[in-house]
């Protein structure tokens, strides 16, 4: 009979290991840090060339009856445009409520930007403040482009990517050269390195730090 008792107890035993495996597991799922739903709004968009400046302003144009997230086209008929060119470059910026976000993309004549919020928030949410922008060619003239990314990134985000569109900030002079957007930028009013993105492309300002992993345990405090 000692045989059939001990068969029991291994039994017992594994099905207790289970059911404490099990409640370890849900209390892990419940403990997680939830994801907020994020909203995405659009903010500015642009299609054209670089000479075409405030008129490449498109953002009354686009529609998004389905919500988000939403499809935007780098399409000439979709602007009015009844040829193509594929010089023109299409600059989405959009929001993401409540990370505080504020997106953008450029794309190429003939693809699409997708409008959507990815993940949740940082790990400690800091605050950007835009000190100065400068755009123009690498070894020659530049222009204060300070207001015109501060409107993009506005007072609350805690991540702004700006794109870095000649119809957006000029051009400082007529040499057929490619632009750099050059930001210094603070995180909560501590300086940065400072973000830079050359002629159509998109200048991410972030402010994650190694520490932001370990920010609930000392001295990360």
């Amino acid at each position: 009979m000692d045989w059939m008792f001990l068969g029991d107890s291994t039994v017992l035993g594994r099905l207790f290991l289970l059911a404490a495996f099990a409640v370890a597991t849900a209390v892990a799922c419940n403990s997680a840090p939830k994801v907020p739903v994020s909203t995405a709004m659009l903010k500015k968009a642009y299609w054209g060339l670089p000479k075409d400046g405030p008129t490449a302003d498109v953002t009354s144009q686009v529609t998004c009856p389905n919500g988000y997230p939403c499809d935007v086209f780098a399409n000439a008929a979709n602007y009015g445009q009844s040829k193509s060119d594929l010089n023109n470059r299409l600059a989405v910026v959009w929001t993401c409520q409540p990370q505080n976000f504020v997106l953008s993309e450029v794309v190429a004549s003939g693809l699409k930007v997708r409008m959507a919020c990815v993940g949740g928030p940082p790990l400690v949410p800091r605050t950007i403040g835009i000190l100065e922008a400068t755009w123009g060619a690498p070894d020659g003239q530049t222009v204060d482009a300070t207001q015109a990314v501060r409107d993009i990134c506005g007072n609350t985000s805690w991540r702004c990517q700006v794109p870095a569109m000649a119809y957006i900030f000029g051009t400082p002079d007529r040499a057929v050269t490619t632009k750099v957007l050059r930001i210094r930028y603070t995180c909560n009013g501590q300086s940065t390195p400072g973000q830079q993105a050359v002629e159509n492309s998109v200048a991410d300002l972030r402010c994650e730090r190694p520490g932001d992993l370990y920010s609930n345990y000392p001295p990360y405090q």
